[in-house]
């Protein structure tokens, strides 16, 4: 089965996005400190990780409306999860904003049962959508998130 993709805020908003690339990536920053004469340098590695996600994919222009609902993992009260235009994604990206204190941003990847195979704290840190001549019913997005690590 399809590995699927989804956004949920915390609250109400649970959307299943037509995603053709997910990556994670963890970027360690160890320190190397140099030593005078030739010495073996010093390495110090604390274990800080940043990781980011970067989902691509494609978002129709207009809403595809209910009979694109998706179910997806158990997330609040509800299992349905609708894939979004562009102005429902695009209202997401500038609208959410992270808060450990309240409603955080997932990203949930499921296998299309009500489980989620992973999940991920995140931040939205950048969006592009880009629209190709020919495709004006869709445009293509990319999504990059910064991240905590997998719960």
């Amino acid at each position: 089965m399809a590995l699927q993709v989804c956004l949920y805020d915390g609250g109400s908003i649970r959307y299943a996005l037509k995603a053709d690339s997910f990556s994670i990536n963890y970027v360690k920053t160890p320190i190397q400190t140099p030593l005078p004469n030739g010495s073996d340098p010093i390495v110090l590695d604390f274990g800080h990780l940043r990781p980011t996600i970067t989902i691509s994919g494609l978002v129709d222009t207009t809403a595809p409306g209910s009979g694109e609902n998706v179910s997806g993992p158990n997330k609040g009260s509800s299992t349905t999860y609708t894939v979004p235009s562009k102005a429902l994604l695009e209202d997401f990206v500038t609208t959410k904003f992270y808060d450990s204190s309240s409603q955080t941003i997932q990203i949930m990847l499921s296998d299309g049962s009500s489980s989620a195979v992973a999940t991920y704290d995140a931040a939205i840190s950048q969006a592009r959508f880009d629209l190709a001549p020919a495709t004006e019913d869709r445009f293509s997005f990319t999504l990059v998130l910064l991240t905590k690590k997998r719960s």
